[in-house]
């Protein structure tokens, strides 16, 4: 597989004060990702979108008023037929401590953007990504050594990770726009129209939406009277989970821990920005083969990454329509119901199949004698005694 380019671009600021006049709510830091093969036609389609909405201008969205919808929706439109994917964070500055380093605005910035590039170059396979410029020549420079040191691989050396001018690289001006058109929808700042057009796009275009901090961290319970009460531990027990699995994990996952991260990562970002519904295998395969994970059967999908997730503790709902992350008690019941309908009726095959054998041999052959069948005896005698 060729190089994976990664153009990055920011939008809002550092300020964690937000009720400073003209901070941000949010930080975004969007990546637009595209293959090696595909780069010149990128880079062609995308020069071509900018000389048709902004002439002889970069493309920035900035430059188009929030009360233009129809202009904002017409480009969004246009860049999500480029050959690239988008993988964002979007940090809550209300939910981050005040009064810790990240206060300050270089070490924000490099923490933050971190959160992204750690994903990225732990995920995609000889990847080069060019930044836009921000602060001064000497914090440029020490934003490169601090990626480099942490995230980068020594395949590239200094070319995995560059700072430019977006006015030098249309690429980085879509990151941009992108940015902040995404900045639009979290600031409630998006018409209904727009809002409506970003989400429509997202499923093809976008890998993953990291939203930090994790929002089970820092929300408040409901009274233990809400009627949401239960459902909200169900969904935030499933979210406190799937973060332990990600730490658990670390910055080195093998080659079957990262096909459960982008498994991970997938159902999450399904869950938290574009729908409520399952998510069938076949989706996931075509996810897996957008982050490099190509040919894979569904019984290599289910095998090496839902259950394997399961086994670590990560709680997937699932029904015959796919998975999902489990957002209430109704969930967790699809799951057991599935569950059952495939566990207990296999087990009473198994069970009939025993007393075939122990009946033909008057009790002498025991199918499930072998020490490596224990567990199975016990499991059955269980269901027998409570039947009784």
């Amino acid at each position: 597989m060729g190089r994976t380019f990664a153009f990055v671009d920011e939008s809002g600021n550092h300020d964690l004060d937000t009720s400073k006049s003209g901070s941000s709510s949010f930080f975004i830091v969007c990546s637009v990702l595209v293959m090696e093969r595909n780069l010149q036609q990128a880079y062609k389609l995308a020069e071509a979108a900018r000389a048709r909405n902004f002439q002889t201008g970069e493309i920035k969205s900035s430059n188009v008023r929030g009360e233009d919808s129809g202009r904002r929706k017409r480009i969004l439109l246009e860049l999500a037929e480029l050959p690239i994917k988008l993988y964002i964070t979007v940090v809550d500055k209300a939910r981050v401590n005040r009064d810790g380093g990240l206060k300050f605005k270089k070490s924000f910035i490099k923490y933050v953007n971190g959160l992204l590039y750690e994903r990225l170059f732990n995920h995609c396979e000889y990847l080069q990504v060019s930044v836009d410029e921000h602060g001064g020549s000497e914090f440029q420079s020490s934003l490169r050594s601090y990626v480099q040191a942490r995230y980068a691989d020594d395949l590239f050396g200094e070319d995995a990770f560059q700072t430019k001018s977006s006015k030098d690289d249309v690429l980085i001006q879509v990151a941009d726009f992108f940015a902040g058109s995404i900045a639009h929808i979290y600031e409630g700042k998006a018409s209904a129209d727009v809002e409506g057009a970003y989400k429509a796009i997202l499923r093809d275009v976008t890998l993953g939406i990291l939203e930090w901090p994790p929002k089970y961290q820092s929300l408040f319970l409901p009274p233990v009277d809400d009627p949401g009460y239960e459902d909200y531990r169900v969904y935030q027990a499933a979210m406190k989970q799937a973060e332990r699995f990600i730490e658990k994990v670390g910055c080195n996952p093998d080659e079957d821990q990262r096909l459960q991260l982008c498994i991970l990562d997938y159902l999450r970002f399904r869950s938290e920005f574009v729908s409520d519904e399952y998510v069938s295998t076949s989706e996931i395969s075509n996810h897996l083969a957008d982050r490099g994970f190509s040919g894979l059967s569904e019984q290599k999908i289910r095998s090496s990454g839902i259950a394997k997730l399961r086994d670590a503790e990560v709680i997937i709902a699932s029904a015959p329509k796919g998975y999902k992350f489990p957002r209430s008690r109704a969930d967790i019941n699809d799951f057991l119901e599935l569950a059952a309908s495939q566990v207990l009726p296999l087990l009473d095959r198994v069970k009939k199949a025993r007393g075939v054998y122990m009946l033909s041999s008057l009790g002498e052959y025991d199918i499930l004698e072998a020490e490596r069948f224990r567990q199975l005896r016990e499991l059955l005698s269980s269901l027998d005694a409570l039947r009784d």
